[in-house]
């Protein structure tokens, strides 16, 4: 773990090109990495850095409790999980300097999986630019890093998936990123049916992929559509003029949630393979 604080010290100062100033300085006001050098793509809107919003993590000591004025350590809506696991907020915590979602079977009922989460306090987001830098958990399981919203009134959820790294998957190799939208719609008759399923697209990862590497991951929200950026590079881009106006997302206020999870299809073979799961994220930084 000590190696891994100080790659995440040497990065940071890195990023900023500022290593003859303070850490206290130079965290700051810090640049996003939008195009791998520490440079905006474009910034029309005049986005600022949102320190009230943003995380770097660094609380004093080991194992403690993410800021409660930034996080919560449960689900925004009260889902408490599916078939498979269990989101236990003991399993979301800070240490050297990372926020630590893990992961571990049969502490719950049967044989279900407890899982950290936390989703941003009182917080909404529509438009800004939302950087993670970030390590996915080695096993066959969902490190993310979303948005979601459900209407109470009628049912409705719109989704944002930044990525849903699951690196044992065929179709989400540990070489890939997966970013989704979704809009789904619940009746009687049908459940939750997703209105636009056909947005699913991995794209291919640089290096040796999300689980022996750290990268940096970024969505830009604005109105014309959502950006998906992988240290530095654009691998996806939905338009808004692409996607039914009543299904799209970007323009929905949402929480914005990280969380590991096992999904309610994953028994036997697909179950992670490993007793103990640890998804690392380095940093939040947010534009808004």
């Amino acid at each position: 773990m000590k190696t891994i604080s100080l790659v995440k010290h040497a990065c940071k100062l890195s990023l900023f090109g500022l290593m003859a100033i303070s850490a206290t300085q130079a965290y700051a006001n810090p640049t996003p990495w939008l195009d791998g050098t520490g440079n905006w793509i474009k910034n029309q809107h005049n986005w600022q850095f949102n320190s009230s919003a943003s995380d770097e993590f660094n609380q004093a000591g080991n194992w403690q409790t993410p800021d409660t004025s930034k996080w919560n350590r449960y689900h925004p809506t009260g889902w408490l999980g599916n078939n498979s696991f269990t989101y236990n907020g003991n399993f979301a915590y800070t240490h050297n300097g990372n926020l630590v979602l893990e992961a571990r079977p049969g502490n719950q009922i049967g044989d279900k999986h407890s899982c950290g989460i936390v989703s941003s306090t009182d917080r909404t987001f529509k438009y800004g630019y939302f950087e993670v830098r970030a390590k996915a958990a080695n096993n066959n399981i969902a490190s993310s890093f979303w948005f979601f919203n459900r209407n109470a009134a009628n049912g409705e959820q719109f989704e944002i998936d930044v990525y849903e790294h699951f690196p044992y998957q065929a179709w989400n190799s540990h070489k890939k990123m997966k970013s989704n939208i979704h809009h789904f719609v619940w009746s009687q008759s049908t459940g939750n049916v997703d209105q636009i399923p056909y947005y699913e697209a991995p794209a291919d990862m640089p290096n040796n992929g999300v689980v022996t590497d750290w990268h940096t991951y970024g969505v830009l929200r604005e109105p014309g559509g959502i950006h998906f950026y992988v240290d530095g590079v654009n691998v996806r881009t939905i338009w808004k003029s692409s996607v039914p106006a009543a299904s799209y997302p970007g323009d929905v206020e949402m929480p914005l949630i990280l969380d590991i999870l096992v999904y309610d299809w994953q028994t036997g073979a697909n179950e992670p393979a490993q007793a103990r799961s640890f998804y690392y994220v380095d940093y939040i930084r947010i534009w808004n």
